[in-house]
């Protein structure tokens, strides 16, 4: 620090009574230090540049805080203080009142930074000189932007207060919105449901499919591609000829010889050294110039000048093609042709890349893992152990951070046999002895772990495309981007106007981020009937350890997440079952009554009209109570009671009670309503089918299925004759 530095931070602004910490002063508690395991302290306070990756989880993106970008000297020295003091002491006005954990500093310091550069433009110099009018005015400029980016600056603003008393250069001397919460300052109205966005069903389902196929099929191609270049560069450094024999010229007319035996072309150029060249015209997307330097390798010849007139000479007949080397790739299913054209050194480098995306989503869709838990795992995470039913259960074991210490906790997770082939490529592709996304960087021999997820998922999306899409359609749809905040029609609107057509409105590609898997996943089991994945039977996954690794007890928290889409999907569906009531619809079933008259009840004290909600938030908030006993179903929706339930009574002998289709359908827990009218007319065919076949059933199994089609027809006739829905 210079002395004309130290000189200002010593003026009027000086804070009283608090001490400076000493320049030398270690920036990491002992905690961290000793949690750590590394030697040597860590950075120094006065230090221009904390390095805090050492002490940090690989995963971590940001790992320095950089001052010397503060131009200011005295919020250069609170922001120093005002972490140094985070890291050490809690704030007791909040809510977390422990020190921060290490991972969040950056967040505090980009946060700290925002405030005052806006309390700044508002007119305020220093934080000493902030009143609550420039509050209010930084309050103002937030909320412009977000509810909830506000209600992060207005914390932050809580957070530099409360560690006023240990900033020695500047601090707040007004107490900022006392008595109130960030939330209730800044307007945030809390949502039940998860706010995360959900990948739209028609996204991901070919996402999801593009990544098995990279690791089922795709992954093994890149594999034996890459031991075939890597022979070559073996043979090429102990300059071993790997084919053929006799003169350079002779072993390329011999290659050039299998070319034209085989069908195949020159290799081309790579696309990107061709965009270098002066010249190289592209046809259909594959250069107009030879690999040489490819061909040589293949050849065990010097790629010469002579060499490449030669090939292209053979060009003129062969052709060009990409790639290059001899590895076999297979067929996409949906065209029957190889997944990609060939594949040469760049390209192998560049479906390495899209290989590694591949196994994340793969192991992050089908565990619901966080990003940081999936890319922390360990090359030995996967295990496998018998279950008590005797079935083989495929593990990961890795390490929960959110929310936990710095080093994380152990954590298990039960997966299917996919997720552990995605961990066999990883292992196969990488190089990192303590972290499976681990390996070696392009431009040098150190290691990095894979990182920048969310740009690559979208570029993995983009490379799907560019692979599998058909002329007139994309492998992965768009999707009509929301309208801007403000923009959409609401009940103002005046009836009957004729909404206009944006001319530049046009379809856009999904906008992936790593959260939205988690969510996705979660949303898919709770909203299916009896808590089946819907990705099961898409993705050709019907297992039943699906289920069993996605709603376990895994210490990462997700089988809350997912009790809580359950919730929320219980709700719509109760909602549903009323809305289908109050439009006139039919129901049946032991409790249509009871239920009915509950929805009538609400529909007396909402004061709704058939067709019509009144208050649709006061609406669900009555209707949460039937959501406690509801039990959807695929013929009938139980809305379970012990005392009355038929399959409670017939089923003691296992210890729970369990579903019986026959009983079903004559149980007084049993409500049927237009939902349900296709699947029963559904079923009663399928039953019927068996006693039409020439084949023929035994007397009892006719008598049987006679019996069950007999109460299918009852319950069908109930929904087409009886009138369940509210008097009018």
């Amino acid at each position: 620090m210079t002395s004309a530095a130290s000189a200002e931070l010593s003026g009027p602004d000086q804070a009283e009574g608090s001490e400076r910490v000493p320049d030398d002063a270690p920036v990491l508690p002992d905690h961290v230090l000793a949690a750590a395991g590394r030697p040597g302290p860590g950075p120094r306070f006065a230090d221009p540049v904390w390095d805090l990756g050492p002490f940090l989880p690989r995963s971590t993106s940001q790992r320095t805080i950089v001052f010397t970008s503060v131009a200011d000297p005295i919020t250069a020295l609170v922001l120093r203080e005002y972490l140094y003091s985070r890291l050490r002491r809690g704030n007791s006005a909040l809510v977390r009142r422990g020190p921060m954990k290490l991972t969040g500093i950056f967040g505090a310091a980009q946060k700290a930074r925002t405030v005052i550069a806006t309390l700044q433009a508002v007119g305020a110099r220093r934080l000493s000189e902030v009143t609550t009018q420039h509050l209010q005015a930084a309050l103002e400029r937030w909320q412009a932007v977000s509810a909830e980016e506000a209600a992060l600056r207005v914390t932050a603003v809580k957070h530099l207060f409360a560690h006023g008393p240990f900033l020695t250069a500047d601090r707040l001397l007004v107490n900022p919105w006392p008595g109130r919460s960030a939330h209730a300052v800044a307007g945030v109205v809390r949502d039940e449901e998860n706010t995360t966005e959900r990948i739209p069903e028609a996204t991901i389902a070919p996402l999801v499919k593009g990544a098995v196929f990279y690791v089922t099929t795709a992954g093994p191609d890149i594999l034996a591609a890459r031991a075939e270049y890597a022979e070559l560069a073996v043979a090429h450094t102990t300059q071993r000829r790997p084919r053929g024999s006799g003169s350079a010229r002779a072993r390329i007319e011999e290659y050039v010889a299998e070319l034209r035996a085989t069908g195949r072309g020159v290799p081309a150029l790579p696309t990107r050294q061709a965009a270098r060249g002066v010249g190289v015209p592209t046809v259909d997307g594959v250069p107009q110039a030879p690999n040489a330097a490819l061909v040589a390798r293949l050849t065990g010849v010097s790629a010469s000048v002579e060499v490449r007139r030669y090939l292209t000479e053979a060009a003129t007949e062969l052709g060009y093609e990409i790639g290059g080397l001899r590895t076999a790739l297979s067929n996409w299913p949906s065209s029957g042709r190889p997944w990609r054209p060939g594949l040469g050194p760049l390209e192998l480098a560049t479906e390495v890349v899209q290989l590694r995306m591949a196994c994340w989503i793969v192991i992050a869709y089908l565990s619901g893992m966080r990003d940081a838990e999936v890319r922390e795992l360990a090359p030995d995470c996967a295990f496998t152990e018998n279950g008590p039913d005797g079935r083989i259960r495929y593990k990961l074991r890795g390490r929960v951070l959110k929310g936990r210490k710095l080093a994380g906790e152990e954590a298990e997770w039960v997966v299917l046999d996919i997720v552990h082939q995605a961990v066999a490529l990883l292992t196969a592709v990488n190089d990192d002895p303590t972290h499976l996304f681990g390996h070696k960087g392009m431009t040098s021999n150190s290691l990095v772990l894979f990182g920048s997820v969310n740009r690559r998922l979208n570029d993995f999306r983009d490379h799907l495309n560019a692979l599998f899409s058909t002329s007139d359609i994309p492998y992965v749809p768009l999707h009509m981007a929301a309208p801007e905040p403000g923009t959409e029609p609401t009940a103002h609107d005046e009836p009957g106007r004729e909404e206009k057509e944006d001319p530049e409105e046009e379809p856009v590609p999904w906008r992936l981020s790593t959260r939205q898997f988690r969510r996705t996943l979660a949303w898919h089991i709770a909203h299916q009937p009896f808590g089946v994945v819907a990705g099961a039977r898409q993705y050709q996954h019907a297992e039943l350890a699906l289920f069993e690794g996605y709603a376990g007890t895994s210490a990462s928290g997700f089988a809350a997440e997912v009790a809580a889409e359950r919730a929320v999907a219980q709700l719509d569906y109760v909602e549903d079952l009323y809305r289908d009531w109050n439009d006139g619809h039919r129901a049946s079933g032991g409790a249509a009554g009871r239920v009915n008259a509950e929805f009538d009840r609400i529909r007396r004290e909402l004061g709704d009209l058939p067709g019509i909600t009144a208050s649709p938030a006061r609406l669900r908030t009555m209707l949460q109570h039937l959501t406690k006993t509801l039990h959807p179903g695929v013929l009938n929706d139980c809305f379970y009671q012990h005392s009355t339930a038929v399959c409670a009574k017939r089923a003691h002998h296992t210890g729970r009670p369990l579903p019986l289709l026959t009983m079903c359908l004559t149980c007084p827990n049993a409500r049927r309503s237009s939902v349900h009218l296709p699947r029963l007319t559904t079923a009663r065919a399928q039953a019927q089918r068996p006693l039409d076949a020439p084949a023929g059933l035994s007397r009892l199994q006719a008598a049987a299925l006679t019996t069950h089609i007999a109460e299918l027809d009852h319950a069908i006739a109930e929904l087409r004759t009886d009138t369940g829905g509210p008097s009018t």
